[in-house]
């Protein structure tokens, strides 16, 4: 099906260059009609911002999968099914309506329709998918490795963060870090799962939802990647890091940053955010040192954010936990500064609305 969606979106974008009787244009089809030959049927459906096929939600940010959502909303479509039996006169007229901004026509094997979204007893959407235990127990693994492999599993990752936000829309409360998690996790994967869901939080309270909602929480949770590069000896060191210590952490920014931007799957603002996110909001310096100084982006402000108060309210290998209350002073005592006014507001708000453990994310 992933095929078929890049097919569709690449025969939209041809003929949108070319006419219908062009070459390219028909080879466009002919590929599509190729994918269709190994199918009876597919059926895909438009439910807010994601792309449902055969009731499992394909929730991949790539560029092809948000054309193609984007090209059936703005033709007003909710419901495509492509049957066995397409012919490739249907299949230049559909992709020519969708090409040059006019609504597809049905026929005999091209079915339109709209989405009625049902809920389950409890008013829940009954496509769902709640974060496991096993799912946070395959990222801690990646991240235990990672010093030795260097591999992430971004595609298990991305699952992860979806469960993030399923959970987070399914809660009547407000979503605070795993503590739970604190018993038998190792710190830099706990504070990224924390940071990650700090980080949504915030941006959800702005009215961010969507694709864009799981890049921040998908920032959030690798923005500290590039730590995982720093030896142990560094990360555990007790106090104040000076000299030659302390440049070597000061360079998890950049280095992270380096690495995200390698992989071919890393979003941008993942790699943004892993090098910005020590960034400070009156723009004096900080690190990375910038050549000519700058306001880090909205997803970095907040990330940095939740960044220190979990750093400052979570048990650590030098450091003992403090009040969350302690925490909240110090992010203010730095506003103006470090931090936007406006964000620690939102912050403290959020923080301050539920208990400080939220243990109905994480399904038993």
């Amino acid at each position: 099906m992933d095929q078929l969606v890049v097919q569709i979106a690449a025969a939209v974008t041809t003929r949108a260059l070319y006419p219908d009787s062009h070459p390219r244009v028909a080879r466009a089809v002919a590929e599509i009609m190729a994918s269709m030959e190994s199918a009876d049927s597919v059926t895909f459906l438009i439910v807010g911002d994601d792309l449902v096929v055969g009731q499992k939600v394909q929730r991949k940010a790539t560029l092809s999968h948000v054309q193609f959502v984007q090209l059936l909303r703005r033709s007003g479509i909710e419901r495509l099914t492509l049957s066995e039996g397409l012919t490739e006169e249907e299949g230049h007229a559909f992709i020519a309506a969708l090409a040059t901004g006019r609504v597809p026509e049905a026929s005999a094997h091209i079915i339109l329709g709209r989405v009625e979204v049902g809920t389950d007893d409890e008013g829940k959407d009954v496509v769902s998918h709640p974060l496991s235990l096993g799912q946070l127990e395959s990222v801690r693994e990646a991240f235990a490795r990672f010093r030795t492999d260097k591999r992430l599993p971004l595609h298990e990752m991305e699952a992860m963060v979806w469960s993030f936000i399923d959970s987070m829309s399914h809660s009547t409360r407000a979503i605070l870090p795993l503590a739970k998690l604190k018993e038998h996790d190792e710190y830099t994967f706990i504070h990224s799962v924390n940071v990650s869901l700090l980080v949504l939080a915030q941006a959800r309270s702005f009215g961010i939802a969507g694709t864009l909602l799981h890049s921040f929480g998908m920032a959030g949770l690798l923005h500290d990647i590039g730590k995982l590069m720093v030896p142990l000896t560094v990360l555990n060191t007790p106090g104040k890091l000076e000299g030659e210590a302390w440049s070597i952490m000061q360079s998890h920014a950049e280095q992270g940053a380096w690495y995200l931007s390698e992989l071919a799957d890393a979003a941008p603002l993942s790699i943004l955010v892993a090098y910005e996110h020590h960034l400070r909001y009156d723009m004096k310096q900080a690190y990375p040192i910038l050549r000519i100084p700058r306001a880090p982006s909205l997803a970095s402000q907040m990330t940095s954010i939740a960044d220190a108060y979990d750093a400052i309210s979570t048990v650590r290998p030098y450091q003992m936990a403090r009040l969350r209350a302690t925490a909240l002073e110090i992010l203010q005592q730095r506003v103006e500064t470090f931090y936007d006014p406006l964000l620690v507001a939102n912050f403290t708000q959020l923080v301050s609305q539920g208990p400080e453990v939220v243990n109905d994310l994480v399904s038993s």
